[in-house]
């Protein structure tokens, strides 16, 4: 049954916090809107972190006996098998001790098949019943519901939650004098991110790399002189910010999905290069500027020269129904 006691300041919940022992910054882009969404709603009740990357601990079985609930945030940590691809490092036996799951724009790690056994058990010992869940895309709504899993709502992630109309508007629609990118080292690809890095430095004045993933700055630097007139920042959300809210003419082209979209909250044109289902369902469901990866160097330049403005298309009615339940 529902927990009409979740927000006085006596009352504490949990945060499946992604960012802990990640090695991707775009983690802290999560987390950064995540607690902004549970704190508005949240502003009396008490937050307590646990880890996602890992297990719980003695600790963390502890402080689950004194939360009402846990709020599962963002990233793709959910997936068809998840005995063998623990994104989301939790089994079977650490669910009997911890208190429900309420998801907030969680999403399905690539495409897969449909939910095996386990999968499918586990989610719905997870997963509480009583409350809607937010996803960040339809295919994860339609993995749920194959799992199962029928109180789930569209809601996308909430890291788009802030883009709205009014917001968009003031995003730049001409291309800019510089421009910050991305790599990503899980997905390498060097004929092709050779094609973009050509580009880049072809239609741009001054070109920054931004390093977002463990090993994307041991990917940069292995393409040699190719890469030697271009600004590296460093791999920290501060940095990445400190360039983004800069006063520079300066727009965002990589494949780091939430570096576009952290780019987009600071108000600067972005262009998200595909690598995996994530941006490709966004451009469907949202909108979002998403562009293949497999053109040419004198392509990619074509549209960086193209004007196209920003509207994303945000699920309002969906975003309100799930943050209202609370009420």
């Amino acid at each position: 049954m529902k927990n009409k006691q979740l927000n006085t300041v006596e009352s504490k919940i949990g945060v499946l916090d992604t960012s802990i022992s990640s090695m991707n910054v775009g983690d802290y882009i999560i987390m950064d809107s995540a607690y902004k969404r549970i704190n508005s709603v949240f502003d009396n009740a008490q937050k307590v972190s646990f880890p996602t990357h890992e297990r719980i601990n003695r600790v963390g079985f502890k402080r689950q006996k004194e939360i009402a609930i846990n709020f599962l945030c963002g990233t793709n940590c959910l997936n068809s098998k998840m005995m063998l691809h623990r994104q989301w490092n939790v089994g079977f036996l650490n669910s009997v001790f911890m208190k429900d799951v309420i998801t907030l724009g969680v999403g399905w790690q690539n495409y897969q098949g449909k939910p095996d056994f386990y999968t499918k058990t586990l989610l719905k010992r997870l997963l509480s019943r009583d409350y809607l869940h937010s996803v960040r895309d339809n295919y994860t709504l339609e993995m749920l519901q194959n799992a199962g899993i029928s109180n789930v709502i569209n809601t996308s992630c909430p890291t788009m939650w802030d883009l709205t109309e009014e917001h968009c508007a003031a995003i730049p629609s001409y291309k800019s004098e510089n421009v910050i990118f991305t790599l990503t080292d899980y997905r390498e690809d060097k004929v092709k991110d050779l094609e973009l890095i050509n580009s880049l430095l072809k239609s741009y004045n001054k070109v920054y790399f931004w390093v977002q993933g463990s090993k994307d700055y041991v990917y940069f630097n292995s393409f040699g002189d190719v890469v030697r007139d271009i600004i590296v920042v460093p791999p920290n959300l501060y940095d990445f910010d400190k360039v983004l809210n800069s006063n520079e003419s300066l727009e965002y082209i990589g494949t780091r999905l939430h570096a576009g979209i952290r780019a987009l909250q600071k108000k600067r044109r972005s262009i998200i290069i595909s690598v995996d289902n994530r941006a490709e369902e966004k451009k469907k469901d949202f909108n979002l500027k998403v562009i293949p990866r497999d053109m040419s160097s004198s392509d990619y330049c074509k549209i960086y020269s193209e004007e196209f403005d920003t509207k994303i298309t945000l699920p309002n009615s969906e975003i309100e129904k799930w943050k209202t339940q609370f009420k």
